[in-house]
């Protein structure tokens, strides 16, 4: 069957007439319906109902079937013809924990619309142990986890460290440091900011069993601070952004906490299809990553 019979058969039912059909496609209503009866013959079925006093036309069951498959390689063609103008599409699906993918991935995201229209994404916000998972079953090409952890199809790199930090409401006046325990901690928004964090947390805390708020949702967390009860640790790349729209202060933690430490996850053979969307992606992220630490100190 001539395919181009597609275009034809797709305005046909678009319009739901023969003739407006044939004045959308400048040809006489004979040519069209010739095509109909062509194609027919040589799907060995009836796509349209015929019959006297019919002027709407009515798909016969097989039509409509037939209508699926014609959408379906319309969208084909239309996505042939785009390659064919703009050369191939690069396509990544991201994964990514919460707190980067609303402090970090955004400011890539502008770096994207100033460079390309050729890169497609797909950002996901997922738990740390999920990317590995996803990056292991091909389900997404990039993750950022707050992991680090041996699985034998993912590689994984350090990409980013920063400081641990208390931020609130309430001012401490003359006060630049604090004790996370001499803090009261039913007033503590609690985020996971991976297992050494937990652990040293659990050494300093104790068990979190008075916690009002277990969050994982950075938006959550800042909303609920605007009471000045309430305190979070946090990394201190995203208390300097948020200090610069709310009104909150910003205390270095002592004891040492260990530092938030985010990795990039990849999978270690990446399609061939993958490659050049992960080296586009890897430089506009390290050139955000090279601005974020350049920037001077809040």
């Amino acid at each position: 069957m001539n395919l181009n019979f597609i275009e034809t058969f797709l305005v046909v039912v678009k319009k739901k007439s023969l003739s407006a059909a044939a004045k959308e496609l400048h040809v006489a209503q004979t040519t069209i319906s010739q095509r109909l009866m062509i194609a027919e013959t040589e799907l060995g079925f009836k796509l349209i109902e015929r019959g006297k006093g019919i002027k709407k036309v009515n798909l016969t069951p097989a039509g409509e079937e037939f209508l699926k498959l014609a959408e379906q390689w319309d969208n084909i063609d239309k996505e042939f013809n785009l390659l064919k103008q703009r050369g191939p599409k690069l396509a990544l699906s991201i994964g990514s924990i919460d707190s980067f993918n609303t402090f970090f991935l955004p400011d890539v995201y502008k770096e994207i619309t100033t460079l390309t229209s050729s890169l497609f994404l797909s950002a996901n916000t997922l738990h740390s142990t999920e990317i590995y998972d996803d990056i292991e079953s091909r389900s997404i090409d990039i993750g950022f986890s707050l992991i680090d952890r041996n699985s034998p199809n993912v590689a994984v790199n350090q990409f980013f460290e920063s400081p641990l930090v208390v931020i609130s409401a309430k001012e401490y006046v003359g006060v630049n440091s604090v004790k996370i325990n001499e803090l009261d901690s039913k007033f503590e928004l609690f985020m996971p900011w991976g297992e050494e964090y937990r652990l040293w947390h659990e050494y300093w805390c104790g068990q979190m069993i008075y916690q009002q708020f277990k969050l994982d949702n950075l938006s959550i967390l800042l909303a609920v601070l605007e009471n000045s009860k309430y305190w979070a640790v946090v990394p201190e790349w995203i208390a300097k952004k948020v200090i610069k729209e709310r009104n909150i202060y910003i205390y270095k933690l002592q004891d040492s906490p260990p530092p938030y430490t985010c990795y990039k996850l990849t999978h270690k053979k990446p399609f061939s299809s993958k490659r050049n969307a992960l080296e586009l992606f890897q430089y506009l992220t390290d050139k955000v990553l090279e601005e974020e630490n350049t920037k001077s100190p809040v």
